[in-house]
Order: C-alpha cells, then structure tokens, then sequence
C-alpha cells in the first residue's frame, strides 16, 4: 500500500491551505460515535422530503457511516492527538501548510456547536500539540470561525479576545505575511452587515481591531456577486465551496474577474479547490450539486484555474469533510474493503462495496496535491520575480539590471 509519494517542501509551504473539521468521535475516546452516524437531513420543502422515507434516520458506525466514502483509519476521533499528528503529517508531505481548523465559538455561549452538539474549542490545545509534533518543521494553524446564534461583529470581537489569549502565544498558530498576524476566515461572514464590519475592521471603527492585540488578517467568504461591496473592509476573500457553478465565488469562470478585483484593491484571494463534491447520504435530495471526481481531473481543474487567476492562497476543501465528499484523506479502495481493512472491523464484509473507492490508490488525492502544490508554488516565485523586476523598472535602475537579472 504506497503512501504518500515525495518528500517534504523544502521549507513550510504557507501558501496552500487545507479545512479540516474536528468534530469525529467514536466510543472509545468520546463515549459514542460522532459525525460518523450523521442523521439524514431534511429538505425545506415537505413535498421533496415526501420522496425520501430515510430522512431523520441516522447511521450506525462502525458499518454504516454517513459519507458515500470509508476513511482509511477507521471512524476515528478528532480528539486524540497521535491521530492527530498522523493527520497532520500526511497534509505536509502533501504540501500543505496551514490546517484551517473548523472553530464554533466560545464554549460559554449558547449555540457554539454544530449540529451534533461538538463545540471544537475543547480540541484546540490538541491541535497545536499536534501540529508541533509534525516531523520536519511544525504545521501551522489558522481559525475558520463558523456562524452560531446571536454572533456579531461584537461578539466577533469578543471571540478574537478568548482565542488570543488562550491560543495565541502558541509557536503553531500561523502568523501571516508581513504583518505578522493570525489569519482568520469567516465563514457566512455577509450575514453580518457592512456597517457591524466597518466597525470592526476599519482603523476609525468604534471597536475596531486595527493595531491592537487582537488584530488579525480577515478574510471574508464571498458567495454572491454583490458581496464585493462589503469585502472591501477585509483584507481578502476566499470562496469555500468545492461544487463548481455553486455559487459567483465557486464558478471557475469568474475567478479572473475576482482576481482582478483583488489586485486593484490590495486583497488576498484565496481560491478554494476540491476534488469533487457528493452529500448525498446526508441530503438524498442534493444530487444536482454533485460533482464526479473523475479519476482526479476535477480536483486538476480546480487547481489549475487557481493557478492561472494568480490567487494568492489555495485553500482545499477538504482534508476531511466526509459527510460533503470534499476529503482528499485517504479512503479505503475494494481490495481493502473486499479482505477486511480497518473499516470492515464490525464484519460489514458484504456492505463494504457499497462504498464508493478513489480511482488509482487510497492515498490518489495527496498525491496530487503534492505535485499541485509544487505547481502553484514554482508559479507564485515565478510571479514574484517578474514584480521584483518591475520594482527595479520603477526605482529607476536602468535595462541593463533586468539583463542580468532574466
């Protein structure tokens, strides 16, 4: 069984990024399963949920499990930090830099949890250990700050306060291009109004965070078209979703526009990629979002259109949301399944091919990332070079500098 193939980067690639959600369990950790016995979600409507007699159902792990793929390590728990560590570790050879972590709040709120009732604040210490135990440098951290009942710019605020000063001396959090700061995305960051933003974010606002201890590199989600207008108080943007065509911000073929957009206001673009999207044990009624992965050319795709419109970041979505069909960790393929790998443990023997494989191997979507990765970074020093060689046109240095510099 081949791992991941490659070695490490060289030095931390910063540049590439990747979600990954804390919110597993299984008995032995947690006391019961987690996620993986996710129920079957309803649609809005009563006439479309009348076509699916499952939905409200709920999955039994270890043999059932809520995604249309079965994780290489078994149903394992966010919470253990040697599963962490591997986890991680895995990301870097991948070339990925920076774990986005999936943050619902503040314990001490109501509502900081997801729909299962898992606050992932209790695994933050966690994560930081373990991403300090990555051989060959520590892997970085960022927050991905989630929505919850009642936040707002103040409580955004607030929540700023609480992660610096419990997180915030760590070695493993990422502090970000020249000014040094934690990067933040904001997940369903425009329900939140541009005044309330404003406030916030401008060096004039009432509570801004501007030079202060809590202040960070913002980075807003845009979905519409139209949130162009309230991006322009953060300082870049990123667009989350893996199904292309899904939203403005997903569509491949509006990335140069946005990318333009970046450039002419100074904001970081952060592209999100994929390797495919598929929800459909969790919302049967969601298959017109699905996307094939196609034996690695969709996640390709995606890549490559992230290249070409210059953005400054690539975040993947994701390393391990398996409930959406986003992860690019390693799956069991059908030999594994048919001899009774890890995830056929409970005897599922039989019910293990109901579950989709990668196409080439279990570790198929590291592997590309690594090689992706590199791709992206060679292009970024490329692009750096060439504004490095126009600096020199500006200060006045004359041909002859360019000469030798080509």
């Amino acid at each position: 069984r081949g791992g991941v193939e490659g070695v490490i980067l060289e030095s931390p690639n910063e540049d590439v990024h990747a979600f990954f959600y804390l919110w597993y369990g299984e008995p032995k950790t947690d006391g019961r399963y987690l996620h993986w016995n996710h129920e079957v979600l309803p649609h809005w409507t009563k006439a479309v949920n009348d076509k699916y007699p499952d939905i409200g159902s709920v999955f039994e792990p270890p043999k059932s499990i809520h995604s249309t793929y079965y994780p290489l390590r078994g149903c394992y728990s966010s919470k253990n930090v040697e599963t962490l560590t591997s986890q991680f570790t895995e990301m870097k050879h991948a070339g990925i830099g920076v774990v986005v972590v999936s943050w619902w709040g503040r314990p001490s709120m109501p509502g900081t949890s997801d729909t299962q009732g898992v606050n992932t604040d209790s695994a933050i210490l966690m994560v930081l250990e373990a991403a300090n135990l990555v051989e060959g440098g520590a892997m970085k951290v960022a927050f991905h700050l989630e929505p919850y009942p009642g936040r707002s710019a103040h409580t955004i605020r607030q929540d700023l306060r609480y992660i610096t000063k419990k997180y915030g001396q760590s070695d493993s959090l990422l502090r970000w291009g020249e000014r040094n700061l934690p990067l933040f995305y904001v997940y369903d960051s425009y329900h939140i109004s541009l005044s309330e933003w404003e406030q916030l974010l401008l060096p004039a606002g009432t509570s801004s965070v501007r030079n202060t201890d809590i202040d960070g590199i913002f980075i807003g989600l845009w979905l519409e078209e139209r949130h162009h207008t309230y991006l322009r108080v953060f300082d870049g943007f990123y667009t989350y979703f893996a199904a292309t065509g899904f939203s403005y911000g997903s569509s491949l073929s509006n990335w140069q526009t946005m990318s333009k957009w970046a450039k002419k206001y100074n904001k970081i673009f952060i592209a999100s990629v994929g390797p495919g999207y598929d929800d459909t044990k969790i919302r049967p009624w969601n298959t017109h979002n699905k996307r094939i992965r196609d034996n690695g050319r969709y996640y390709e795709t995606m890549w490559r259109a992230a290249i070409e419109a210059e953005a400054t970041i690539v975040s993947i979505t994701s390393y391990n949301e398996w409930g959406e069909g986003t992860q690019i960790e390693p799956a069991l393929d059908q030999l594994e399944m048919q001899n009774g790998g890890e995830g056929a443990a409970a005897g599922a023997d039989g019910e293990m091919a109901l579950y989709e494989s990668y196409d080439d191997n279990p570790y198929q979507y590291l592997n590309q990332t690594l090689v992706l990765a590199r791709e992206f970074r060679h292009d970024r020093e490329r692009e750096d070079a060439i504004n490095n060689l126009v600096d020199v046109v500006k200060a006045g240095l004359g041909q002859s500098h360019i000469t030798d510099e080509l």
